[in-house]
């Protein structure tokens, strides 16, 4: 005689002959409706990681955002109406809980896609097109087979409750969906990226899965003739991958993790015959510095020095973006008096800065843990300099950071005869332009004088550094001589030769290209093409 807690547990999991003694509708109910939940959940949770997982390849951009998304939607279009034909064909509980079990094995499959298929693949993609190819390869089946549960479940339930209509049964599946679909956006938010990794997020809903769809298998007692076949070919890649994964090692890191916003490396590279240790938020370099005398180790960002030549007596001083911290750090040790605020996003990287870039514990340091723009919004602070070096997974900067209302913000934060510094990636060419020249033509709505530095040459059409300087100039009608400013004796080495390096442009050349709004400021776009000219470039001269 098997126990009333048996009875009990299998009628909630399945779907028990009606005369059961210890069946009811609620318990039977109950176990459905937990089912749907927990896959909405599974839905959100591994799209919102998707995200995270692409960026490091493709960055955190328009295009990796809008390709998870649509493809997960397809395969959820696409799953609603397999299951539902599935379900009017085959009714039963051991269908349900078995697309539960073969959902969570596919969710498991990611461990080894991430691991082995998209480093192979990803970098031989463009940053435009590539997010959707490997979206499609990877996040539809998962999503696809998690759809299917929804119209499986109305027919049950249907099934068993007849009397009080389809429309019932759907309006309790799509709630419990839909209620189980936010928990899992915010729980991945607020809880999981925070605390967990990547492929910790990912094996647990799996093994979730997998562990939810075996319990009400075994309380049916009927396997499919094809699933143990499945499951022990889907567990052999599972475990595979698992194995991958551990082993994986890489070469020169010290530090891995991922963040709140992107998956934070740093790593020692051998760099002009010299060891430096950078800092990479997903593919974008955010900083280094040399090992043997803590000088930055990239020429674009000693260009900060440029203040110098328009405000010499730095007092206060803002950073957008902390990265490394090799601009803050810099202030403070070469302006005795000088305060620093920082506003950086991501609350982990001033504590790595500390523990790995030399950062000093220093009262005239003031870190924030907010965006840089709503920090100039709120702030009361004038400032002699503001360094705006945040970027957004490699590909570009943060629109909000780009646009005619952030400058003339900025320049509100500013002291008389106070700077913007801000540092913009991208080509001179004619057919990727458009972001320099439209941030050109965007700052100088706003500032009375703008100096643009090439990092390279103004001639050039390869992708380089471009140093923007918006003046608050006391007098707006006389331009600084670069020339003859540099050559002064506080000038830093990188700064004499900066007239040399200065791109003028025709005043015909900026208006024909648009000026940036918080409303259209397609700069994502333009970087996009920029990068896209670059890959074509390399792959011509390989």
């Amino acid at each position: 005689m098997r126990a009333p807690f048996e009875f009990h547990f299998r009628a909630v999991f399945t779907q028990a002959a009606p005369d059961t003694p210890f069946m009811s509708a609620r318990n039977h109910k109950f176990g459905l409706l937990l089912s749907v939940t927990l896959a909405g959940m599974a839905v959100l949770i591994i799209e919102i990681t998707a995200i995270r997982m692409l960026a490091p390849f493709f960055g955190n951009s328009i295009f990796t955002i809008s390709s998870v998304i649509g493809i997960i939607l397809a395969a959820l279009g696409l799953g609603y109406y397999l299951g539902g034909s599935l379900a009017d064909r085959r009714p039963s509980a051991v269908w349900f809980f078995s697309l539960i079990v073969i959902a969570g094995f596919s969710v498991l499959l990611l461990q080894f896609l991430n691991a082995v298929l998209l480093p192979g693949i990803a970098y031989k993609l463009s940053l435009i097109n590539g997010p959707l190819i490997v979206s499609l390869l990877m996040f539809f089946l998962p999503a696809m087979f998690l759809a299917m549960l929804s119209p499986f479940a109305i027919a049950l339930l249907h099934a068993r409750e007849a009397d009080r209509g389809v429309g019932n049964a759907s309006g309790l599946v799509f709630f419990w969906s839909t209620l189980g679909s936010i928990a899992g956006s915010l729980s991945t938010g607020f809880l999981l990226i925070p605390h967990w990794g990547i492929g910790n997020i990912i094996a647990g809903v799996g093994s979730g899965l997998v562990l939810l769809g075996g319990v009400g298998l075994l309380m049916t007692r009927k396997l499919p003739k094809f699933l143990p076949v499945g499951l022990a070919f889907l567990g052999l890649i599972s475990g595979i991958a698992l194995r991958h994964t551990t082993m994986a090692g890489d070469h020169g890191v010290v530090f891995a993790a991922d963040g709140l916003y992107e998956r934070i490396v740093i790593r020692d590279i051998p760099h002009r015959d010299r060891t430096a240790r950078i800092l990479l938020q997903d593919r974008n370099i955010s900083g280094g510095l040399y090992l043997d005398d803590g000088s930055m180790a990239f020429d674009y960002t000693q260009y900060f020095e440029l203040y110098r030549l328009f405000t010499p007596e730095l007092k206060t001083a803002l950073a957008i973006g902390g990265g490394a911290y090799n601009v803050p750090r810099s202030i403070l040790r070469d302006s005795a008096h000088a305060t620093v605020d920082v506003a950086e996003i991501d609350p982990s990287l001033h504590a790595l800065a500390i523990r790995y870039f030399a950062l000093p514990e220093d009262a005239r340091l003031r870190n924030h843990v907010i965006d840089g723009r709503r920090f100039l919004h709120d702030t009361a602070e004038r400032y002699d300099l503001v360094f705006s070096d945040a970027y957004r997974s490699f590909i570009s900067a943060p629109v909000q950071f780009t646009t005619l209302e952030f400058f003339q913000l900025a320049k509100s934060r500013l002291k008389e005869d106070g700077v913007l510094i801000a540092n913009f990636y991208g080509s001179l060419a004619p057919d990727t332009r458009a972001t320099i020249y439209s941030v050109f033509r965007t700052m100088r709505a706003a500032f009375p004088q703008v100096y643009v530095i090439a990092t390279v040459n103004p001639e050039s059409e390869e992708l380089q550094n471009f140093i923007f300087v918006g003046h608050n100039a006391s007098n707006p009608d006389q331009r600084a001589d670069l020339g003859q400013a540099a050559a002064v004796e506080f000038a830093y080495p990188m700064l004499k030769g900066v007239a040399a390096l200065e791109l003028r442009a025709a005043d015909a050349l900026l208006d024909s290209h648009a000026v940036l709004t918080d409303d259209y400021a397609p700069v994502e776009y333009y970087a996009a093409n920029a990068i896209r000219r670059y890959n074509a470039a390399s792959r011509r001269t390989h």
